[in-house]
């Protein structure tokens, strides 16, 4: 259970590539937390039972509503989930059995930021409305910047109180790089369109190319806190949405002739990459970004 008695965030963790890497995170022991958008409210019930079936009513997976585009909303459920999940006087030093971590509620480390949530809309450059490119800057860019600032900010928090407690002797050593809290995590989900310009997609390859500069600017200033940030950058995902716009036959062996692998991204696969990047040991991956393309992007 790798990530027994952590806390894992994810924003947008309800459906899609979300759920998918949501479901590999818990079955190595994280507790969740799943933000979902204010219009998703009504059917939030549904979606867990559809996403996560028999876990659905796992205490270790919360839901928060979260406007992620908000300043207020998202330090709101960043306040909420703290104050339920994320109990102060807890130590990461006594962890539990696996099967023990798996029915406590509270008492975790807040250690890993997935940022899932996304948008996307076509249109021919030249006629791209300006609120759809706002949109897409805000869902795309500014929401994974305001995630991930709440996230820090609780992060340094706790590993502050972990240190504290530590050097004050409840555990002997004091200070302990790596020893008293797990490491941060943030994963940034881009995409093939941050790297090459895909027709009708301008805003959406604006927008993604921003979100890999900005990794590269939280890996650069937070590493030194203990926080590594990547991303992942997928092409077409095989989920329910990718198989609605690239079902039809003659439309998706199209695309297929354009990927050197001829295959999408399974969901999973995109998964196995974000958890990578989340293990202790993948601490000296700091600012990457790995491609699950197919080698779509090297044409």
């Amino acid at each position: 259970m790798a990530f027994a008695r952590r806390l894992a965030i994810l924003p947008g963790g309800l459906g899609g590539l979300g759920t998918s890497i949501a479901q590999k995170l818990h079955h190595e022991g994280a507790h969740l937390a799943l933000l979902y958008a204010p219009f998703e409210a009504s059917r939030v019930d549904a979606l867990l039972t559809t996403n996560y079936g028999s876990n659905s009513h796992d205490p270790t997976i919360r839901t928060y509503e979260c406007d992620i585009t908000s300043p207020d909303s998202v330090q709101a459920a960043f306040t909420k989930l703290e104050g339920e999940l994320v109990d102060p006087a807890s130590s990461t030093r006594d962890l539990p059995s696996p099967s023990q971590s798996q029915n406590t509620a509270g008492g975790v480390f807040p250690s890993i930021l997935v940022n899932t949530a996304g948008y996307v809309s076509l249109s021919d450059l030249e006629s791209t409305p300006p609120e759809e490119t706002v949109r897409h800057l805000t869902t795309n860019v500014l929401g994974p910047m305001l995630c991930a600032q709440a996230f820090a900010r609780l992060y340094f928090q706790s590993r502050k109180r972990a240190e504290a407690d530590e050097g004050g002797g409840k555990g002997g050593g004091g200070g302990g790089h790596g020893h008293v809290c797990p490491p941060g995590r943030i994963v940034n989900i881009a995409s093939q369109a941050a790297h090459v310009a895909l027709p009708r997609h301008g805003a959406y390859c604006a927008s993604k190319a921003a979100l890999l500069g900005l990794t590269r600017s939280m890996a650069s200033e937070w590493a030194g806190g203990g926080i590594t940030a990547n991303s992942v950058s997928p092409t077409v995902a095989w989920t329910e949405l990718g198989k609605k716009a690239w079902g039809e036959s003659s439309v998706r062996e199209a695309f297929l002739k354009s990927i050197p692998t001829g295959k999408f991204a399974l969901p999973e696969e995109v998964a196995d990459a974000v958890l990578f990047l989340c293990q202790d040991s993948s601490g000296m991956i700091n600012g990457a970004d790995i491609r699950v393309d197919g080698g779509f992007t090297i044409r």
